[in-house]
């Protein structure tokens, strides 16, 4: 019994020691903005329930490559500062070498937009009402959101899974060397645009309503030449975009 007390609360020490800063009286905002310039980036969206959580972590790295969480004094690391009805939460310019990887939780039904000017990965999870990532280097994962998304990424692969739809606005996943996934509901109605410049080929569990012939459908096979193509599915609706100039495209049902 005293083993387990002596565990139980080495745990909550633990789970204390990286409570992060407590962001709780920004809850009523409508946005929020993360830019960060190395390091990696990780939005977590809470359900909008009593223990909702909005708090910042975050791990510094110095210039000999030794890792250590922030206990206290964010502010000479971060700078998070609200006008109107956004939050900006902004890295310092890096000093050296260094990279300051940032794990926001932040409740689900606040729009998020991330930039990451430099280098690292970013995952975005539960997240209900759209995002916006601009990303120079790194793969980029949405994990389970709802609403739309704006993806652009100058240098790794994309990956978005969409829990819900909005119907009326659009996908659009851009990167300029990497693949690009999307999963979508079975019932999603999109008007689809494909493209991929190099190394290309597209898989699809949905039927593409098209004219046209797509390089390479459900074939791993890279294409020789560019693919660009125009489909619906389910009778089309609002644009899914997905472009590479160097991969293959995939679209898929969620589950």
């Amino acid at each position: 019994m005293k083993t387990t007390i002596t565990v139980i609360a080495m745990a909550l020490l633990v789970q204390l020691a990286h409570a992060g800063k407590d962001l709780n009286e920004f809850k009523d905002v409508q946005k929020v903005k993360v830019t960060t310039h190395w390091g990696d980036l990780e939005v977590i969206g809470t359900p909008a329930l009593e223990t909702e959580d909005f708090s910042l972590e975050i791990r510094h790295t110095d210039s000999s490559n030794k890792p250590s969480f922030i206990e206290s004094n964010l502010d000479k690391f971060v700078s998070i500062r609200r006008v109107g009805g956004q939050l900006f939460i902004e890295a310092r310019d890096p000093v050296g070498f260094e990279s300051i990887d940032m794990y926001l939780r932040v409740p689900s039904y606040i729009k998020v937009e991330l930039e990451l000017l430099r280098g690292g990965n970013i995952l975005a999870e539960n997240l209900s009402q759209g995002l916006e990532i601009n990303s120079l280097n790194g793969s980029v994962e949405a994990r389970d959101i709802s609403g739309n998304a704006l993806i652009t990424a100058a240098n790794g692969e994309i990956k978005a899974s969409f829990k819900q739809l909005d119907a009326e606005k659009p996908i659009s996943l851009v990167t300029m060397n990497g693949g690009v996934t999307v999963s979508l509901p079975e019932n999603a109605q999109r008007d689809v645009k494909l493209r991929s410049r190099k190394n290309g080929y597209v898989m699809s569990d949905f039927e593409l309503g098209t004219r046209e012939n797509i390089t390479n459908l459900n074939q791993a096979v890279y294409s020789k030449s560019p693919i660009r193509n125009s489909a619906t599915i389910n009778g089309g609706g609002a644009l899914l975009y997905l472009s590479t100039e160097n991969g293959p495209l995939a679209i898929r049902k969620y589950r």
